[in-house]
């Protein structure tokens, strides 16, 4: 379809449609900063009279979409299979970003650590333990020039790097270890009435058992909201594939990471993808799993989306303009036959209210004129050659949007983003087919595009709004 002629019925089209905002003649852009985005989702509550319900409409979405549309050098190509929520209704909130009580920062450690000793990191608790670490490392080093692969520094720089890296963390062991005491000098922390530091931060280190001590970090985030990270398995990257398992079911790991989800109360996760990786556990390489997640709130899934920032920005906007802003998190936890093993998640937002608890969106007629509408303003153009989009997934979810001057309140839009991958007419043949297999294999999407689903306006994720 030519954006000349989606233009010219745009209008036509629209009038007849009820439920969204006429399309504008030019890109339909809207600054939510200045935007009263929050009184837009109260007045777009459903009434008697509205023609089609939330389900109505999600009902009649085709499971899969296909379009085309050329201008000005590039082909934008759909064959994109649609995914919406099994809901029969849409809940708009007001949030803000998670902040750890008291109660939460030590039940947090105390989970993890149990009634093991906590240190701060890179504590030194024995000469014993130090000096199995200047042995570790100057194996390590042995290995590496020798020609072997570093097990500590495994694919970080070149072996002269690695080599230079490794000498470094020696050379401060046995500076400690020869200034040390017996005992060590280091003390235990004592968790109760544990508080974040100067740069927001608490970083501890224990021993549950493993040849390295487990990490237990909590970082507070005024911008995006505290997050809660455990580690406590070391990864064996370069493992042969075959030679090693999983000693536990999908299905079990999935269980023991919703125990830790439900005790910390970490929010509703669902389970988005499930991987398995390989660790080393007393010198033998065991399987373990890596569980991403996406959250669930007000009947709509929020996941990461990975943005083309360079299509998805509505105007120029100077650095000062920018600000940290709530986003939508990657959140995994790793698990293996002993338990959970690792974990990396942003504590749920805070609900301050219910700001519309049956949002009216629009058709998906509708949304595919926006799409037409805008998605050639939103293309990165390849100069002097043509330049083909591939649009391979849509997803309606929600997104965090700043409201309206000030950004420590968000409101929960529903949003659709169009994601797939773009590549040029002098690209080889070989980079166009790893981008296809990269867009398919990979559980986070890049999205070109993404439109407010309640009244058609372009939103920027790199932005907030």
């Amino acid at each position: 379809m030519k954006k000349s002629f989606t233009a010219a019925i745009l209008s036509l089209v629209l009038i007849s449609l009820t439920g969204c905002q006429e399309t504008p003649k030019e890109d339909f852009v809207k600054n939510k900063k200045e935007q009263d985005l929050e009184q837009e989702m109260k007045t777009g509550q459903k009434t008697e009279n509205d023609s089609a319900g939330t389900a109505e409409i999600l009902a009649s979405v085709p499971a899969h979409y296909e379009d085309k549309m050329e201008a000005d050098g590039v082909t934008v190509q759909v064959d994109a299979d649609v995914h919406i929520p099994d809901t029969d209704k849409i809940i708009s909130e007001k949030v803000k970003p998670s902040e750890m009580t008291q109660e939460q920062i030590e039940n947090t450690i105390r989970y993890f650590a149990g009634d093991v000793a906590c240190y701060p990191l890179g504590a030194v608790t024995s000469k014993e333990e130090l000096m199995d670490e200047i042995i570790s490392l100057r194996q390590e080093i042995a290995l590496l020039e020798s020609g072997e692969q570093s097990a500590i520094n495994e694919g970080d720089g070149t072996p002269e790097e690695q080599i230079a890296e490794l000498k470094a963390q020696l050379k401060k062991s046995e500076e400690l270890y020869d200034s040390g005491t017996e005992e060590g000098e280091a003390a235990p922390v004592s968790i109760q009435g544990i508080t974040f530091d100067e740069n927001g931060s608490i970083e501890l280190q224990s021993d549950l058992g493993r040849a390295e001590a487990a990490r237990i970090f909590l970082y507070k985030d005024a911008d995006r909201g505290d997050r809660v990270e455990f580690m406590n398995y070391s990864p064996a990257y370069n493992a042969v594939e075959g030679e090693w398992s999983a000693d536990i079911s999908r299905e079990e790991a999935v269980n023991k990471a919703q125990e830790v989800i439900q005790t910390l109360e970490l929010g509703n996760l669902e389970v988005m993808g499930i991987e398995e990786k390989a660790q080393v556990v007393d010198g033998n390489i065991v399987g373990y799993y890596d569980i991403s997640y996406k959250r669930k709130m007000g009947g709509l899934e929020n996941f990461y989306l990975q943005e083309k920032a360079s299509v998805q920005t509505d105007q120029a906007e100077t650095p000062e303009e920018y600000s940290a802003h709530m986003e939508q998190t990657e959140d995994h936890i790793q698990v293996d036959a002993s338990g959970v093993i690792g974990m990396n998640v942003t504590m749920p937002p805070q609900v301050m209210e219910c700001v519309n608890e049956d949002v009216s969106i629009c058709s998906f007629d509708q949304v595919k004129e926006f799409l037409a509408s805008n998605i050639m303003n939103k293309s990165w153009k390849a100069p002097g050659e043509k330049t083909y989009l591939k649009i391979t997934q849509i997803y309606l979810s929600y997104m965090y949007v700043v409201n309206k001057n000030n950004n420590r309140e968000y409101l929960t839009i529903p949003v659709w983003d169009f994601c797939g991958y773009a590549y040029w007419e002098s690209m080889p043949e070989n980079s166009v087919y790893n981008l296809e297999k990269t867009d398919k294999e990979s559980i986070y999407k890049t999205t070109y595009l993404t439109i407010n689903a309640v009244d058609g306006s372009i939103i920027s994720r790199q932005a907030g709004y």
